[in-house]
């Protein structure tokens, strides 16, 4: 039987950079080793000595900041390839494109979430590289 653990958005960004990196590792060896590192404590929240270190950024009121903290998949990607339009987190071309190949090279996604980032990511390829979403 497998298990369905909800990990905390700490250990699933640091998942997810390390997956889009080409590393393979457990998300319960992230958390295990971010947990004895010091950087989040047992509960997964950011220890101070990880935020006052510069380790672990506070998004604030950074929109988008708190949309890569809410979606760690997208965690990884410079903050020039999104933007703020009316309120709303807007991804370019290239972000989609690595989102969608990130969840695409988990072996943790689920059939659903590999069919939709492939549908996702055959769409991105129709539209002009300079498109936003």
């Amino acid at each position: 039987m497998k298990l369905n653990i909800k990990y905390p958005p700490l250990v699933e960004q640091s998942y997810s950079f390390m997956i889009a990196t080409g590393i393979k590792i457990t998300k319960d060896t992230v958390y295990k080793n971010m947990v004895d590192s010091g950087l989040i404590d047992e509960n997964g929240n950011a220890t101070q000595k990880a935020i006052d270190e510069g380790l672990i950024e506070v998004a604030g009121d950074d929109l988008i900041k708190q949309f890569k903290a809410a979606n760690p998949v997208i965690s990884s990607i410079p903050n020039q390839h999104f933007k703020v339009k009316n309120g709303q987190v807007l991804m370019d071309c290239y972000a989609v494109k690595v989102a969608a190949t990130t969840i695409l090279n988990d072996p943790t996604a689920s059939p659903k979430q590999h069919g939709s980032a492939q549908r996702l990511l055959d769409q991105v390829n129709d539209l002009g590289h300079n498109e936003w979403h």
